[in-house]
């Protein structure tokens, strides 16, 4: 590249060197002079950065998974109470379809149990008993059942477990009300009464079983140590999930579910959500109480069609294991992460810095004059690349200097070469502007020599002379031109004057004739007149004098007339057209002046062309000559 080139920076370096711009005023000089000391620098950036974000990470997956398992457990409760509400609605349509039937208003009491027996077969294997109950204002009592306890039959209803029908409220003639769980002979049930349509003080009481419903509950499948339990809203639980994983109902049912005013707080929360949008809801963290000796995690969801909710249960431990898991490998990971970043970039680091350290001393014994250091690694990467470059470096350097010493000497001989032929040159100069001065004085018969020393002077010279040669022959004829012009305008001036006078002569003529024709139409038409009024009075004689006969005579007469009359419009034709040609006589005399002038003006300039010419030199040979003159053609256009 040359001094005058402008090199423009890569993009890539101009960021570099402005990033290093940037830290230079940043980082302290002490530190920017140590490699080392940067690369741990750095490396401690990266491990805490590391650090940091596997960290967050941890912290974003540990929440994440607990927000999933509280998810899970919220959704548990839904499904749980969803399950528990069709059962519920099952049953209360079975019921209001059993009470719907009129043989419930008959006073035959066999027939009625044969009926209750009929139609429990027909429900569900849940479906504990069937009652037929008949309330008066004195006492209710039951009328028939599929019961065999003679104590139901005959005792009052209030005196049975069964007296809560006593208190219950129908709505409307179609409502079914749906008990809390009691104890029967049969186990814990669920009852469910419906008005008889055919009578207004029967009602049909349904008994369920609760075994089966109680075994589709799965709290305690889904974490070790879970349970699910149905509570009311006095706190009573009326379903209890066994605690071990068997089947059935637990130890529980009946019992208080809790003491604590914390722990029943999820059942109020429960009965808030019937009236909203939202249908369950989860506590990730209750204490421990009576419910369960240690934290845990409880969601809950109101079941619809009665004041119960479902409560799912299960201790922290299990609920939340898989996230500790989660958030311990995580925090392992990242150590893990954290000592390979640094136990890889301290070997890499020390390793490069030395090699670093190892170049460094090589360069500055090449800065110092020994072009012969051994730069050599046994190294693949960068570095053992940047080795290569610097023996590349020091290699072409030791070239480069061999060439310039070449060069050098080369030069030298050039340079007398270059004197050698700067001599020639100027020589060949001063004879070549030699004969430009003669060329330039008007001597156009000076040529410049060529000898073949350089192609170039002779080029020129070659050159030179052919364009001498075309001025020399151009200055001739130009010389004989201008000559023959000046004869030529002497010409055209004197040719011009001759026609201008006979154009002068040709419009006096022409003048002269138009007035003789003019005095002819004024004689003719005088004498038409005159005939015109002689055959008028020929006219009136010859009709005044019946035997004068001018018949002939008179016709002749007006022949006579007529033929002057055409002769006087003859006359003005002639007239006309005399002036036409009288007026081009004048326009042609106009028009000669002119050419006349123009003439005179060639003349004038035609004489100080002749004079500059003749004073170039030239050759005979180059004079130019015309075949034919222009006086020759003047003279030609004269005679036509």
């Amino acid at each position: 590249m040359s001094s005058g080139d402008t090199q423009i920076p890569d993009s890539s370096e101009t960021d570099s060197n402005a990033g290093g711009g940037i830290l230079a005023t940043v980082v302290p000089d002490f530190i920017r002079r140590n490699f080392a000391l940067k690369f741990g620098i750095v490396l401690f950036v990266m491990a805490l950065s590391v650090g940091l974000i596997g960290l967050a990470a941890t912290e974003q997956v540990r929440d994440y998974t607990e927000k999933q398992v509280l998810s899970d457990y919220e959704n548990a409760a839904a499904q749980e109470a969803d399950i528990l509400s069709q059962w519920v609605d099952r049953n209360r349509l079975s019921t209001q379809f059993v009470s719907s039937d009129d043989i419930w208003a008959s006073s035959d009491t066999d027939d009625i149990n044969i009926e209750l027996n009929n139609r429990k077969a027909a429900l569900s294997a849940d479906a504990s008993d069937i009652h037929l109950i008949e309330r008066n204002a004195a006492q209710s009592q039951v009328v028939a059942s599929t019961s065999n306890s003679q104590v139901l039959t005959n005792s009052p209803l209030e005196s049975t477990s069964r007296g809560w029908l006593t208190g219950a409220d129908f709505e409307t003639a179609s409502d079914v009300v749906v008990s809390d769980v009691y104890q029967t002979n049969s186990g814990p049930v669920v009852g469910f009464v419906s008005p008889v349509d055919a009578s207004q003080n029967r009602y049909i009481l349904i008994e369920y079983s609760l075994d089966e419903i109680a075994n589709s509950l799965q709290g305690n499948n889904r974490a070790e140590g879970g349970f699910t339990q149905v509570v009311n809203g006095s706190a009573v639980v009326m379903i209890d999930e066994p605690r071990d994983g068997s089947r059935g109902l637990g130890e529980n049912i009946l019992q208080s579910y809790s003491e604590s005013s914390r722990a029943t707080a999820p059942i109020t929360e429960a009965n808030d959500l019937r009236s909203s949008e939202q249908q369950s809801g989860v506590t990730a963290d209750m204490p421990a109480a009576d419910v369960l000796s240690e934290r845990y995690t409880v969601g809950y969801a109101p079941i619809q069609g009665t004041n119960w909710v479902v409560l799912v249960h299960a201790p922290n431990s299990a609920v939340f294991g898989f996230v500790q898991n989660v958030q311990q490998y995580g925090l392992i990971g990242t150590a893990l992460m954290v000592l390979l970043i640094a136990g890889v970039g301290a070997i890499l680091g020390y390793n490069t810095a030395t090699s670093i350290d190892r170049l460094t001393r090589k360069t500055d014994q090449m800065r110092q004059g020994n072009l012969d250091v051994d730069i050599a690694t046994s190294r693949i990467d960068n570095v053992g690349r940047l080795y290569s470059g610097f023996a590349d470096m020091r290699d072409a350097l030791k070239q480069q200097i061999n060439e310039a010493e070449r060069a050098q000497k080369e030069a030298e001989v050039s340079r007398a070469e270059a004197l050698e032929v700067n001599k020639y040159l100027q020589k060949k100069a001063e004879e070549f502007s030699d004969v430009m001065e003669e060329t330039a004085a008007g001597n156009l018969t000076e040529r410049m020599d060529t000898d073949g020393e350089n192609e170039s002077m002779d080029r020129i010279a070659s050159e030179f002379n052919g364009m001498v040669d075309e001025l020399e022959k151009t200055i001739g004829q130009l010389n004989s031109f201008a000559d023959e012009v000046a004869e030529s305008g002497d010409v055209v001036l004197s040719s011009a004057e001759s026609v201008r006078d006979a154009s002068e002569q040709v419009a006096e003529s022409t003048q002269k004739i138009s007035d003789d024709a003019y005095d002819q139409k004024d004689r003719l038409a005088t004498i038409s007149e005159d005939l015109d009024t002689l055959v008028d009075t020929l006219e009136e004689l010859e009709a005044d004098n019946p035997d004068i006969d001018l018949g002939d005579s008179l016709e002749r007469f007006r022949t006579v007339a007529t033929t002057l009359q055409s002769a006087a419009e003859t006359s003005d034709q002639m007239m006309a057209e005399t002036q036409t040609v009288a007026g081009a006589a004048e326009e042609q005399a106009a028009e000669l002046n002119e050419v006349s002038s123009r003439a005179e003006q060639l003349k004038r300039y035609a004489k100080p062309l002749g004079d500059i010419l003749n004073r170039f030199e030239t050759e005979a040979e180059h004079e130019f000559v015309f075949s034919g003159g222009p006086s020759q053609s003047l003279g030609e256009e004269e005679e036509e």
